[in-house]
């Protein structure tokens, strides 16, 4: 949207509503400049938050919005049009040569750390940027998919291994890991 705003950084009465959300969520003042966490006003985004993702050279290449409101029972997430497949949500994050973390979701990957990242979804495989470069970088991985998609993750982990990355699976929860606090996760 083309008023896009930090909500860091406004302290009026949308971004305030928009906080209190994503502080009932175990997000930090942190988080919110960290994943650059924004808001708008305009048709269509009010009352969600928005999780910009840029790529490695700080190139805008994605997003998510979430409804903060909790009367809205069907889409509470929605993302742009672009193809998930295509992208590596806030690249510019990671560190290929640490282990990273593969997540499901936006408060999934927060609430995991640094070298968390979204796959938006339970699957990746050869068409995913983010599964290609994993392989490229022979980088470690840990999944904590929701549990859930557990038969996915196997699948997904034992792919990784195919491919001669170390896979290691989050195990022993019963919620999401966005539904834990960060001392949990």
């Amino acid at each position: 949207p083309e008023d896009f705003r930090l909500v860091a950084l406004d302290n009026n009465r949308s971004s305030r509503f928009i906080k209190k959300y994503l502080f009932n969520r175990g997000m930090s003042e942190e988080d919110l400049y960290r994943f650059k966490v924004g808001y708008s006003e305009e048709f269509g985004f009010d009352n969600r938050a928005i999780f910009p993702s840029f790529d490695a050279d700080l190139n805008l290449n994605f997003y998510v919005t979430r409804s903060v409101d909790e009367k809205v029972k069907f889409a509470k997430y929605r993302n742009c049009d672009a193809s998930k497949k295509d992208i590596i949500f806030n690249e510019h994050l990671i560190d290929w040569k640490k282990p990273v973390i593969l997540v499901e979701g936006i408060f999934d990957a927060v609430k995991a750390g640094n070298n968390a990242i979204p796959v938006l979804g339970s699957w990746i495989d050869m068409q995913h940027q983010v599964f290609k470069k994993v392989i490229q970088n022979q980088t470690d991985v840990f999944l904590g998919f929701d549990p859930d998609a557990k038969e996915k993750e196997i699948k997904v982990a034992k792919n990784l291994l195919s491919h001669g990355i170390n896979v290691k699976l989050i195990q022993n929860r019963e919620k999401d890991l966005g539904d834990m606090s960060k001392e949990e996760v």
